[in-house]
């Protein structure tokens, strides 16, 4: 998905989400980053001084197709991202926290759709 106002991003280790990893071990350690909040079972969000983020813990059949109910208590095996896309210095600070998630995993980060309409584009891999 493509905006003007929007990034959408997704962790992954592959197109296919063929890994899945502990929902549990991944929760633990997005609550360790200080500069998210959990705001549900499988959500988090930027805290106040943070730039906007919001992220999504699924475990879903396909990178096109998932809604957030495919989400599990046990696997999680993409993780998808809207962030704010008005100030790159902003982007630049939410992409140094994202790609420190990305290494924990070992998975991809990526850009749904660039603004030049590249889809998938990987903007950190292991």
């Amino acid at each position: 998905m493509w905006s003007d106002n929007y990034y959408y991003l997704n962790i992954y280790k592959d197109e296919f989400l063929s890994e899945k990893v502990s929902t549990q071990k991944i929760l633990e350690f997005l609550n360790e980053i200080s500069d998210l909040e959990n705001i549900g079972d499988f959500r988090f969000q930027n805290k106040e001084h943070f730039p906007f983020i919001e992220l999504s813990l699924l475990d879903a059949k396909s990178i096109d197709n998932w809604n957030e109910l495919d989400s599990s208590f046990d696997d999680t095996n993409l993780i998808t991202i809207v962030c704010t896309k008005k100030n790159h210095d902003d982007y630049k600070v939410i992409e140094k926290v994202l790609i420190k998630i990305s290494s924990f995993l070992k998975w991809t980060l990526v850009d749904e759709e660039t603004d030049e309409g590249v889809e998938n584009y990987i903007i950190w891999k292991p």
